[in-house]
């Protein structure tokens, strides 16, 4: 039956003591990863930090840096000075983990051409990146070689219209950087040939930390690990106004091992992750919250272990996808859901016998992330009272749901100013933008088209969960083909917010619901 409440999940949970950080973690990983695989891409040797280089006091001058606070949680620092989850894990390579580009030189770089020429060199380097970089041509990713550190300078660094590519390498860092609007106007579904870019593309790589960065806006994925990928830790990242977030997978063999923690998603569509076949996959105190389509899939032959994370606002918050895909989960929150009833397929594995950690309480999880989610100044982000979305780049945004994720976070209620075009994307007014207004720039709706193409039972074109919200001169489409997949009820608006205003809104290719999904 649909799942709708609010409540924790707590099963009876053990413990096992956290081993010290030896050798023989890599040696229990192995062992849990025993199935032989074929066909597996062999990584060059990474070249460990220097000798007499003490990799944690690298990592304690670089954050001192970049003016990272010194603040600490049951967990640990928040901006920690090492690796944390599996990109921890030694290796007879890497007896100290991943540790990027500790021990070589420091670079600072204020342009995308001197980011790509260093990020590429064989050798270790630690790369500052500092100011606004655009990536020419937009939509490209800059490839980077193993034993790299590229860290966003104390002033911001930020990546605008491209991103990251680690194809067969190994021990790279990836910190307090901004990846942002590589987005291609009206490809919202992320399927044209220029539009398959990602945030930080990680594939068939190992022992990779990518920690503390902000993605927003782009194109295909924000982040995607993939083909054979190893040891990978995302952790304390900002991810937002986004269709498809964070995949795992593209691959058959079963063999990646993923950390994912203290992570907030917010104003998503999917992917938040789609896991498949992950060998080992922990994700703990994550916050997912405003997810339209899918929150956390266990899917083929993945294992995981999900705990003390929350999921607020979202559709089929945590469920699995495929027979022999595996799933525990504990002390975590659900509040505000609908859809499937979150998965449990009963005890996976202890990461606490894998490497150290310890969650904090899942009661904590919101305004820790809240605070220090993201870059040191993600939490800068200003909007005016009237914003502007435009296709031809001439506005704030290019797409709708990105002005209302970012109206959703503003203090203050926004006007969004929608011009001329066919928008093809899922709109979705989330709790938290109470008093937002959207309304076409020109009076006439036939001239601001929002349209989709799923059923009921999958979204209306348009959701309104916050209050008080006013929509005005639009055409809110739903272009559902029966004829192609069979009759099913369509919807163009449903509205669950008190006190929603429409003036002059044309509904076209479904009606409007006034029923609550999370009540459903």
């Amino acid at each position: 039956m649909p799942f709708t409440a609010d409540h924790r999940h707590s099963p009876h949970r053990t413990t096992s003591p956290r081993p010290h950080r030896t050798g023989s973690r890599a040696r229990r990983v192995t062992a849990a990863l025993a199935a032989p695989v074929l066909g597996l891409t062999l990584l060059a040797p990474a070249a460990q930090a220097s000798p007499g280089t003490d990799p944690e006091a690298a990592g304690r001058a670089l954050l001192h840096r970049i003016g990272a606070p010194p603040a600490t949680t049951a967990d640990g620092p928040v901006w920690s000075p090492t690796a944390t989850g599996f990109a921890s894990v030694p290796t007879d390579e890497l007896p100290d983990g991943t540790t990027g580009g500790a021990g070589g030189r420091t670079v600072t770089v204020r342009d995308a051409a001197d980011l790509a020429a260093f990020a590429a060199a064989d050798e270790p380097l630690t790369i500052l990146v500092q100011g606004t970089l655009d990536v020419e041509p937009f939509g490209s990713m800059i490839d980077v070689a193993s034993d790299k550190t590229i860290v966003g300078a104390a002033t911001g660094g930020e990546l605008v219209g491209g991103g990251l590519r680690l194809l067969e390498v190994e021990n790279v860092i990836i910190r307090n950087l901004t990846f942002r609007d590589s987005y291609v106007a009206a490809d919202w579904d992320g399927k044209s040939a220029d539009n398959d870019n990602d945030g930080i593309r990680i594939d068939t790589s190992d022992h990779v930390w990518v920690d503390h960065n902000e993605f927003a806006r782009l194109g295909d994925g924000q982040l995607d690990v993939r083909k054979d990928s190893t040891a990978v830790t995302a952790s304390w990242n900002s991810f937002h106004d986004h269709n498809k977030t964070l995949g795992v997978g593209w691959t058959d063999n079963v063999v990646t091992t993923l950390t994912l923690h203290h992570n907030r998603f917010s104003n998503v569509h999917q992917r938040n992750g789609s896991i498949d076949n992950v060998a080992l996959g922990h994700l703990y105190n994550n916050w997912l919250s405003g997810v339209s389509s899918y929150g956390t899939t266990s899917r083929g032959g993945s294992t995981l272990l999900v705990e003390s994370s929350v999921y607020e606002n979202a559709r089929n918050p945590l469920i699995l996808s495929g027979d022999a895909a595996r799933l525990h989960q504990r002390d975590n929150l659900f509040r505000g859901n609908w859809g499937e009833e979150p998965a449990e397929t009963g005890p996976t594995f202890e990461a606490s016998d894998l490497y150290e950690y310890t969650a904090d309480d899942v009661e904590d999880v919101v305004p820790l992330l809240t605070r220090y989610a993201g870059t040191r100044s993600s939490r800068d982000e200003r909007l005016g009272r009237q914003v502007m979305v435009a296709q031809d780049g001439t506005g704030d945004f290019l797409s709708v749901q990105a002005a209302v994720g970012a109206a959703s976070r503003s203090l203050r209620p926004v006007e969004i100013v929608v011009g001329p075009g066919t928008y093809r994307e899922v709109l979705s007014v989330w709790p938290g933008a109470e008093g937002l207004t959207i309304r076409g720039a020109t009076g006439d709706p036939a001239d601001v088209v929002v349209t989709y193409d799923k059923p009921a039972s999958d979204w209306a074109t348009a959701t309104v969960l916050a209050d008080g919200v006013t929509l005005r001169d639009l055409t809110l489409e739903n272009t559902y083909d029966a004829e192609a997949n069979g009759p099913r009820e369509t919807l163009a608006l449903r509205d669950a917010g008190d006190g929603t205003v429409l003036d002059d809104v044309a509904l076209v290719g479904g009606g409007r619901s006034t029923d609550d999904p999370r009540d459903s």
